[in-house]
């Protein structure tokens, strides 16, 4: 009797483990193509190129897109690495932000103390 309790209760134990392990959230994965393209917020624009490069500029500094800064970036699922290339030489300091959203047409990054909104534009 003792031993068909106990393996009762680990039959139960195992269950609920397994349960729990499948509940836990799935990673998100975001599709790199949907990047590709100029963004804005305000006076501030992204461009993300084929290849992971790109240009950051802000109008309100009278910035043209031509002018603007370079850099590379990544991609690896909800997790975008923007690395800006230095003018002055030298290695770029790597700013991670986590993507929240990417549609064709909102992107949603998240930098771990603000969010902020991105429209697609032509």
């Amino acid at each position: 009797m003792i031993m068909k309790r106990t393996f009762n209760y680990l039959i139960a134990l195992v269950i609920t483990a397994i349960a729990m392990v499948s509940c836990l959230p799935e990673d998100d994965v975001f599709d790199e193509t949907l990047l590709y393209g100029r963004w804005k917020s305000g006076t501030e624009y992204y461009r993300f190129d084929e290849g992971g490069t790109g240009k950051n500029w802000d109008t309100v500094d009278s910035t043209e897109e031509d002018e603007g800064g370079n850099f590379t970036w990544t991609l690896v699922k909800s997790d975008l690495t923007i690395i800006r290339i230095q003018t002055m030489g030298g290695d770029g300091v790597p700013h991670v932000y986590t993507v929240i959203e990417l549609t064709p047409t909102t992107l949603k990054l998240n930098d771990g103390f603000d969010s902020k909104t991105y429209s697609k534009v032509n």
